[in-house]
């Protein structure tokens, strides 16, 4: 992605222009950590949207102070997303070979699956570089308001998934005969019990947008414990690759693979819109200032 490469090349430029500016200015380093909802957020074609669990971030970054008020913080921190969907019945219908020898070559033939009690659990995990803009103002001899402002790109680190379901039940359609095929364990059409999958999903460079407010409390001479909410709100798509794969492929040996609705299709159509990774939570920072 062209766009992830400029901002990471521009983020690179910010982290050598601080420690350049810095030796001769005013810096600070700190240590930071966030916990709070942190999710990958689409919307399946049914409607359906994920629920998500806590997730964390920790790294460490550098701030020159220009004047008082504002400074340029850049960094590098690593931070974790999830999803957890869930269906209690869902149905997919796609074009398959058609069965040599049994049907004409150029009829239409399906595979449908009926999965009962279906769920998928998607994580990642990305090392992400950011730059932002800070301003903060006194509010007491020891405290300070801040609010910061930028942008982060994140690396993908590692990513799974886990998929599981009760009872699949796979069957043939034709629209030449215009009848089901079940009970054909040859051509994969029969009932699957207790399916489990695990795979990584493909996932890309990820562009945020960041936000972040809070208090600074000065704790002695040159350390700071910076205390805030924040947002980080994915601007892309992070899948990458073929996002138009049959949700189930029978096997030559008799197996099937189990494919993510985060990349298959529906009869034709997405099973889900795009995904983006968002965070939005507490923030600490224990920062020290270095003056000349």
């Amino acid at each position: 992605m062209k766009t992830g490469k400029t901002v990471i090349l521009i983020i690179l430029v910010g982290l050598l222009s601080v420690n350049l500016y810095g030796q001769r200015n005013n810096l600070e380093i700190g240590l930071s950590g966030s916990a709070g909802l942190s999710a990958l957020r689409f919307t399946t074609a049914a409607g359906v949207k994920p629920s998500h669990s806590a997730g964390f971030a920790f790294g460490c970054d550098i701030a020159v102070l220009f004047t008082n008020q504002w400074s340029l913080r850049t960094g590098v921190n690593m931070a974790s997303y999830n999803a957890f969907v869930f269906f209690d019945l869902q149905e997919t219908r796609n074009l398959t070979a058609t069965p040599l020898g049994e049907l004409p070559a150029n009829s239409r033939f399906y595979m449908i699956a009926e999965y009962n009690r279906y769920e998928e659990h998607h994580e990642a995990l990305y090392l992400r570089f950011l730059l932002m803009i800070q301003y903060r103002i006194p509010i007491g001899t020891q405290q300070h308001f801040y609010v910061a402002a930028g942008i982060q790109t994140g690396i993908l680190a590692n990513s799974s998934y886990r998929l599981r379901s009760g009872d699949v039940v796979i069957k043939g359609y034709s629209d030449f005969t215009m009848q089901y095929y079940e009970e054909l364990t040859v051509h994969g059409f029969d009932i699957y019990s207790n399916i489990r999958s695990t795979s990584k999903p493909n996932f890309g460079i990820a562009l945020f947008g960041a936000f972040e407010t809070g208090m600074i409390w000065n704790l002695n001479e040159g350390m700071a414990l910076y205390t805030g909410i924040f947002i980080d709100y994915g601007i892309n798509d992070i899948r990458r690759g073929n996002l138009t794969k049959e949700p189930i492929i029978h096997n030559e040996n008799g197996s099937h693979t189990f494919n993510s609705i985060l990349f298959s299709q529906n009869d034709g159509k997405p099973m889900t819109g795009k995904v983006q990774p968002i965070a939005i939570g507490l923030r600490l920072r224990l920062s020290m200032a270095f003056r000349n």
